[in-house]
């Protein structure tokens, strides 16, 4: 079977062309635009199980890591069903996660750079 989509009532057609859309994203094309809490989004990533598995339909070699979309659906609610989910939701997901940890890890380096002055001043007045 050659690649395959799930279609929104959950049979598994085969996608002309393989199943890489290209996902549409002109500020232009849509509406109600509003930011996410990135720091909520990345907690529900790091509570949302990933797995390796393969398709029933494939060979058993032919495997894949991800999340379920049962368990997408329940952490982010975006998409039609919970039986898939479309790739500019898990793109979506993935850069207001990595935004957050990027965030972390400023405010982290922060910390460590007066931490380690505080140490040094510390170590300082011992002499």
């Amino acid at each position: 079977m050659g690649p395959v989509c799930v279609s929104p009532s959950g049979s598994p057609p085969t996608c002309p062309g393989g199943c890489a859309p290209l996902c549409i994203s002109d500020r232009n094309l849509k509406r109600d635009v509003v930011p996410v809490d990135e720091a909520e989004v990345l907690a529900r990533v790091a509570r949302m199980p990933v797995s390796r598995w393969s398709y029933v339909w494939d060979d058993p070699s032919v495997q894949h890591i991800g999340p379920m979309a049962q368990d997408f659906y329940a952490a982010f609610g975006l998409g039609r069903t919970d039986r898939a989910y479309d790739p500019i939701d898990a793109h979506g997901v993935a850069f207001a996660a990595i935004r957050a940890l990027d965030r972390q890890l400023r405010e982290q380096g922060a910390r460590i750079d007066r931490l380690e002055a505080e140490n040094a001043r510390l170590r300082a007045r011992r002499r």
